[in-house]
């Protein structure tokens, strides 16, 4: 068994439109795979990544963090210049820094704040669809407001996990939770101790369905009790989504 001397924590960006999400898949580009294949190359060894979040198909990440270990003897100045220089264009290693060899992104984590963004507007822009939810509807931002502040607090959020049946503890604490609007963008920021899969787009429906008035902040209070997602349908496109920050 190989005893690895070092272990590097980076901080990635990535364009998630041209993947089918973080985590390693056969036969499928992904931001795991593509890590793992340059990485390896670059220290000469094989290497295993692993990453705080497990982003989904066409989700984006501007903070996410990721880890691997090895043997190598790279000077770890040196290591954000060699990797971009053979990562594709849609992926940067933004730094890299030695840490504790216990240190795990995942594990280790104390929160995460996601953004998802909304584009209102009469008129898409066909370069904008994979980089935000373009609603061609103004939204009412007072009545969006209020049910954002209703996921502030601990909750059980299994009516906004894709599979809450398969979710041993759906509980998790929401720090903040905002509504901010920027000329033709509405943008939603939660920061939270931890997300299920799909939550912060179901959280972004539920949202986009109160700002369009087809349904009341008071139901979000509903979910949490009858934990039923029957009225969000499907969730809000992945390509609004960004992983902002990985607090330690």
């Amino acid at each position: 068994m190989t005893l690895f001397q070092r272990n590097f924590k980076l901080i990635v960006t990535y364009d998630g439109s041209t993947f089918f999400g973080f985590q390693l898949q056969p036969d499928c580009s992904t931001i795991q795979g593509t890590l793992e294949e340059i990485i390896s190359s670059v220290v000469g060894e094989k290497v295993r990544i692993l990453g705080a979040g497990r982003t989904d198909t066409g989700v984006h990440a501007l903070g996410q963090v990721a880890s691997f270990k090895t043997n190598c003897k790279i000077p770890v100045e040196k290591l954000v210049f060699c990797l971009n220089e053979r990562l594709p264009d849609s992926v940067r290693v933004l730094s890299v820094e030695e840490v504790n060899k216990d240190f795990h992104p995942r594990f280790m984590a104390k929160g995460k704040h996601y953004r998802y963004i909304f584009r209102t507007g009469k008129l898409f822009s066909p370069f904008l669809s994979r980089y935000s939810f373009q609603v061609s509807r103004k939204l009412d931002i007072g009545k969006m407001s209020s049910g954002a502040e209703k996921f502030l607090g601990e909750y059980d959020f299994a009516a906004f996990a894709k599979s809450p049946g398969k979710v041993e503890n759906s509980i998790r604490k929401m720090f903040a939770s905002r509504i901010e609007v920027d000329g033709d963008f509405v943008f939603f920021d939660i920061v939270g101790s931890g997300f299920l899969h799909n939550m912060v787009r179901n959280m972004a429906k539920a949202l986009f369905l109160i700002g369009k008035g087809e349904m009341k902040p008071c139901v979000i209070d509903e979910l949490y009790e009858n934990q039923d997602r029957t009225h969000l349908g499907s969730p809000a496109p992945p390509g609004g989504l960004y992983l902002m920050k990985v607090m330690y």
